[in-house]
């Protein structure tokens, strides 16, 4: 799987997950980079209701990257919980 990300949001992707986004990764290595993307996002400071703040930013990123595994993988879904997605594996 290769994600496609936009502009804004590749630096982010590259410096957090410290791999290339041209690098094809399979199922566990993108299972991977959600948690670092997901780890990133509860490690970084609350910036009280700023719209250009890093943590909503990581959030972006981390919602746009669960959406495309879960559209890749049809055995994950994402869940919302307290407004931060999740994958959850389902039984195929």
């Amino acid at each position: 799987m290769q994600f496609d990300l936009p502009r804004r949001q590749r630096k982010s992707f590259e410096v957090i997950t410290k791999t290339a986004l041209s690098n094809k990764l399979n199922k566990e290595q993108a299972i991977e980079v959600f948690n670092k993307i997901k780890k990133e996002h509860e490690n970084s400071p609350n910036t009280f209701g700023s719209t250009s703040g890093k943590k909503e930013s990581v959030l972006e990123l981390l919602i746009i990257v669960g959406n495309q595994i879960a559209s890749e993988y049809k055995d994950c879904e994402v869940s919302v919980k307290q407004g931060v997605p999740e994958l959850n594996k389902t039984k195929s």
